[in-house]
């Protein structure tokens, strides 16, 4: 009787220690896979950013070849200033395209008139016109705020008056702006102390057409069709634009747009602010703005 009782304990024993060392496999199975799954995303953030490191150099080199080339191009008769200065090149094993879009194909935060601003949050933002007119008018009455003590005097020694919107991102400090339409109106806009009221269609962005067009993505499509020409300095618009909003200025003011391919699939793309005009020294440019790197899905040969 007793044996069989020290038996039955035995097994039971048994019985317990297999099921803890179960448990045990089960826990150190998962703490296995949890840090391969972290080694995995490390590895993978790391490719990310080395990728953003080789797009980066490549966009520099890149920036200043194109604007080596349009110096020399600008020299020759057949230069259109209006027009979107493309270049392809090849840095090992990156390929890049670099488009320099003149400032007078953006809108100007400290420039553009109420109506404009209220065309492009409608058309291109997605705002209802009431909404969009509201949020025009804030835009101005931010305008009208003198800047504050932190903020630097250099940026506006070229403007008769203060200009509060210092970069893209004031924007988000305008009342009634949301995230949403501020990533719709990003990239069409600037705050640099240069450019005037209206825009130019030859070198407008996606989203600047819309507005011009007040919505018709017809006109825009058929203006950037036709913008691929070889002289779209002839470019007779359609009706059905708003001849309010628009300028034929130039300036020595660019807005770089590169898109670099390293893998397939894969393109990121940077954008540089650069002034072209009165710098002495190792390159006559400046670069004003660099924003980070972004990974788009935008086919090269389309500005958005």
């Amino acid at each position: 009787m007793r044996l069989a009782m020290n038996t039955l304990a035995a097994r039971r024993q048994r019985g317990v220690a297999l099921a803890f060392i179960l448990w045990m496999l089960a826990g150190l199975s998962l703490l296995v896979a949890g840090v391969v799954s972290l080694s995995l995303s490390d590895v993978k953030a790391t490719g990310l950013q080395l990728d953003q490191a080789r797009a980066e150099a490549a966009a520099a080199g890149a920036a200043h070849l194109a604007l080596r080339d349009m110096r020399t191009a600008q020299a020759e008769s057949g230069f259109n200033p209006r027009a979107v200065f493309t270049r392809q090149y090849r840095l090992g094993e990156a390929a890049v395209t670099v488009r320099a879009l003149p400032i007078a194909g953006f809108v100007g935060l400290n420039q553009a008139s109420a109506g404009l601003l209220q065309a492009l949050f409608q058309y291109a933002g997605g705002l209802a016109a009431g909404d969009a007119e509201a949020l025009a008018q804030s835009v101005l009455e931010q305008r009208s705020v003198q800047p504050g003590l932190d903020q630097n005097p250099d940026d506006y020694a070229e403007t008769e008056s203060p200009a509060p919107f210092m970069v893209v991102e004031d924007l988000l400090r305008v009342p009634g702006m949301t995230r949403s339409v501020y990533d719709r109106v990003r990239h069409a806009v600037h705050a640099q102390a240069a450019g005037g009221p209206g825009v130019d269609p030859l070198a407008a962005q996606a989203a600047v057409l819309q507005a011009l067009a007040q919505g018709d993505p017809a006109l825009v499509d058929f203006v950037l069709d036709r913008r691929q020409d070889d002289s779209p300095v002839d470019l007779v618009l359609p009706a059905g634009f708003n001849q309010e909003f628009m300028a034929s200025g130039g300036s020595g003011m660019y807005s770089l747009e590169i898109d670099v391919r390293i893998t397939e699939g894969r393109l990121l793309r940077q954008r540089i602010w650069v002034d072209m005009g009165g710098r002495s020294g190792v390159a006559p440019w400046r670069f004003t703005r660099v924003f980070p790197v972004e990974t788009t899905t935008v086919a090269v040969g389309k500005s958005q």
